[in-house]
């Protein structure tokens, strides 16, 4: 199985040495597109940006034979439109790990690094119908970048905000709206008591999943662009 990953190449290495025998990643670093990728997705204007970096490296892993495509941020930015142009599954962190979530609680919080970002994560829940399952939506008011320098005081602030929305708003797991959260996830669950779900480790193994069943997103859902097939 090959599996393409829309990240930097320390992601890319972690995912590796995660995957599932068999199982090979590349992340299309030698792809030049038309379109510069966002240093952090922390607005509505970003996440335009990244969609179209998105959409062009969906387009190339299928014209490389790749098995499946794992996007980077958990926004999912460009996901639904890459879908109408492929045939190979892509793989959406935040609506893979919204809906994991909803599988493993009743009620669970959303943690996302800005105020700015709170009103992109509440779309988002609403769009995958988690809306009455969240018991909160928290920010720390601390830009992408902090989290990506994983500093003990950004594990202390990540572990006092979880056990407020365990204690005070009733989450029963934490999923961290951002794909550079998640990957301390493991130091934040061992201090906050419940789940915290790693969404790029979850999107490796969804993709696994999918591709291992000969699954991929419906045609009549996200159709081929009558537009481009006549053009």
């Amino acid at each position: 199985m090959k599996l393409c990953f829309l990240g930097n190449d320390a992601r890319l290495s972690y995912l590796q040495q995660h995957a599932s025998p068999g199982v090979t990643l590349d992340n299309l670093s030698d792809f030049k597109g038309t379109r510069d990728k966002p240093s952090s997705i922390e607005s509505r204007l970003e996440e335009l940006e990244l969609a179209y970096w998105v959409v062009e490296r969906c387009q190339a892993a299928e014209r490389r034979g790749f098995d499946g495509v794992i996007t980077g941020c958990f926004g999912d930015p460009g996901v639904e439109t890459a879908r109408e142009l492929v045939r190979i599954p892509v793989i959406a962190p935040g609506e893979t790990a919204l809906l994991t979530a909803r599988m493993l609680a009743h009620h669970f919080s959303v943690l996302t690094p800005l105020k700015e970002t709170v009103p992109l994560a509440r779309e988002q829940v609403h769009k995958t119908g988690m809306t009455p399952f969240v018991a909160s939506i928290r920010s720390l008011d601390l830009p992408v970048e902090a989290f990506r320098q994983a500093d003990q005081n950004t594990v202390d602030t990540l572990i006092s905000l979880g056990r407020t929305c365990v204690q005070d708003d009733g989450a029963e797991l934490l999923v961290f709206g951002c794909a550079s959260m998640s990957l301390l996830a493991p130091q934040i669950e061992a201090g906050v008591g419940v789940p915290v779900i790693n969404s790029v480790l979850l999107s490796l193994r969804a993709a696994e999943m999918l591709v291992g069943s000969g699954l991929t997103h419906s045609p009549v859902t996200f159709p081929s662009p009558r537009k481009l097939a006549v053009s």
